[in-house]
């Protein structure tokens, strides 16, 4: 299994941002990117309920807008929602304006203050404007 850690020089970019939560209690914040999609999200959820856990879904809004109740289901399951831009594009090689109105579109049909840069990715003055709406959620492991 391939684990990858931010480096201390990519985290520096992002100086507000979340890539650990530190707290008195040992947990893992599970959190999961680009649905809702059929395919996935149903088993994921069956999963995470067989052994009581709660997660994060980061979801692409364009996904939202085909499956809808894909949406409503993680809502009634009692799980976070995140914003990961409507067409999961990434900020560094788009303009800032069309990735900013990107974001914006999606948080029309998510509803959420947590935003993850698909692939983690995005320009500096994207960042300073959407932390300014959002807390920026990035991460510690990926597996």
């Amino acid at each position: 299994m391939l684990i990858e850690r931010p480096p201390q020089i990519f985290r520096s970019l992002f100086p507000d941002a979340h890539f650990r939560i530190r707290g008195e209690e040992r947990c893992v914040y599970l959190t999961f990117d680009d649905g809702p999609i059929p395919e996935a999200t149903p088993w994921v959820l069956d999963m995470l309920d067989s052994y009581g856990i709660k997660a994060t879904f980061f979801m692409v809004g364009d996904n939202v807008n085909k499956y809808p109740e894909l949406l409503e289901l993680l809502k009634s399951k009692g799980h976070r929602l995140g914003n990961h831009t409507y067409n999961h594009i990434g900020g560094l090689f788009c303009p800032s304006k069309k990735y900013l109105w990107n974001a914006n579109k999606a948080a029309k049909l998510i509803k959420s203050n947590l935003f993850r840069p698909p692939r983690g990715w995005m320009k500096n003055s994207q960042y300073i404007r959407l932390r300014r709406h959002y807390t920026v959620i990035m991460w510690d492991l990926v597996t």
